[in-house]
């Protein structure tokens, strides 16, 4: 686990710099530019309630719960539970953290003005349907990818009950090299949005 220097965002914008997030390389983060969108296509305000459904190191966690006041985190991976409590901490947000396997862990859960789903699953289907179902009336999904197939799957089985939108952003960071700058660029990731009809 890399400890990062703790700093508090101080901004009103998304997109806190990945450097300031505690993190593990064996557990996913959400990276500061998709994070940013991901926030943007959410549409997030004070006083929502809020799922992070694969919540990782807790990036997104932590910037939901920075607009809406508190957000709910699942993920299966104790090591990940762990990552989202330390930068919950660090952030001085409010959550509630539910160790478990999704989409089993949801069916207790309340109903959510918006949810986020962090990744890829072989559960996705399962997932999405269990999602869609603790929607509130106006209540969005969005979720990122980074295969084509995944993408595909959650644009089919959302568009059922949804309406959809894909984004598709490509990142390049820059890196000092002895002569200057170069762009190294990221895998291309799929922003699905959806929104009950």
């Amino acid at each position: 686990m890399k400890e990062r220097s703790l700093q508090r965002w101080a901004f009103e914008t998304p997109g806190i710099p990945d450097s300031l997030f505690v993190r593990d390389e064996e557990v996913p983060m959400t990276k500061e530019e998709v994070r940013a969108m991901v926030i943007s296509k959410l549409r997030l305000r004070e006083g929502q309630d809020v799922l992070d459904v694969g919540c990782g190191t807790g990036s997104v966690t932590v910037e939901m719960a920075l607009v809406t006041g508190y957000a709910v985190g699942i993920d299966e991976n104790e090591k990940a539970i762990e990552l989202t409590k330390t930068n919950a901490d660090n952030f001085k947000v409010n959550i509630k953290l539910i160790q478990g396997h999704a989409p089993d862990v949801m069916r207790d859960l309340d109903k959510f003005d918006r949810i986020f789903i962090g990744g890829g699953s072989d559960m996705l289907e399962s997932i999405l349907e269990e999602s869609m179902m603790h929607l509130k009336e106006g209540g969005r999904i969005v979720l990122d990818a980074i295969q084509l197939e995944t993408a595909t799957r959650a644009i089919s089985i959302m568009s059922t009950k949804m309406d959809v939108e894909v984004t598709q952003i490509t990142i390049s960071k820059g890196m000092r090299t002895k002569t200057g700058t170069a762009m190294i660029a990221r895998n291309p990731v799929f922003i699905i949005s959806g929104e009950l009809k």
